[in-house]
């Protein structure tokens, strides 16, 4: 059985595979239009959830619901091009760098408004700034901070901003977030080939005292190559 554990801040998540992937093989097939199409979007919708799964993990592992900020920023105008604005975005980064903070962290996702309009959703260690000059420095719309000292799952928040619709086609092959190279990454723990899992594991459960804990979402699901999956989600935070 391949089992795996991420930690990201206070959420921990176990993954228990029942086998391992001994490989990938199979004889080559030829496709039809149909066919390829359903594959191009079941693959989007996969990336879709591994984009959801960093946003989520990243901002746990970065972020504190307690002194950290919330925001919105939106364009006046009807501006579409995702590009475009993740350009404009990246110059007000720097201002806001520039003016505020050297050491900024932040984490952005990309919404789209029932206008067609992109608008950002951002986690960042900014300090207090009062929103007419926060909203002076974006210099394209409004800006509209929002109370998150109610959080105690910082990454399921700001993911549930992400665009869902799995076929949507507004982001295939763009970035549908933004973050500050600085942020640290999720710890991952895996049995696989790894001879001191025991040992590891043992510590990981004596840490957070995982046996302590109930978890706050569970579910099954069947994956392609490593068989059925049982999925648990913990918070340290609920006890």
């Amino acid at each position: 059985m391949l089992k795996k554990y991420v930690i990201s801040g206070d959420i921990i998540e176990v993954y228990e595979y029942s086998k391992y992937m001994k490989g990938r093989g199979g004889a080559n097939r030829t496709s039809s239009k149909s066919d390829d199409i359903e594959s191009s979007l079941k693959n989007y919708a996969n990336t879709n959830q591994r984009r959801r799964d960093i946003v989520r993990r990243l901002a746990c592992s970065n972020f504190n619901a307690q002194y950290d900020k919330f925001f919105t920023l939106t364009f006046a105008e009807n501006k579409t091009d995702v590009k475009e604005c993740n350009y404009i975005f990246m110059k007000f980064i720097q201002r806001l760098k520039y003016k505020y903070k050297k050491d900024l962290k932040y984490l952005a996702v990309i919404e789209f408004q029932k206008r067609g309009a992109v608008h950002y959703h951002v986690l960042s260690n900014i300090p207090y700034i009062p929103q007419d000059e926060l909203q002076e420095l974006w210099g394209e719309g409004f800006v509209y901070i929002n109370a998150i000292t109610h959080v105690d799952n910082i990454g399921a928040y700001i993911v549930k901003y992400m665009t869902k619709d799995n076929t949507d086609e507004r982001l295939q092959g763009l970035k549908a977030y933004l973050f500050s190279r600085n942020l640290k990454r999720p710890e991952e723990l895996l049995n696989h080939n790894l001879k001191d899992f025991d040992k590891l594991e043992k510590k990981l459960y004596s840490k957070y005292k995982i046996n302590e804990l109930k978890a706050v979402y569970e579910s099954n699901f069947d994956t392609l190559h490593l068989g059925s999956c049982t999925y648990k989600q913990y918070n340290i935070k609920r006890k």
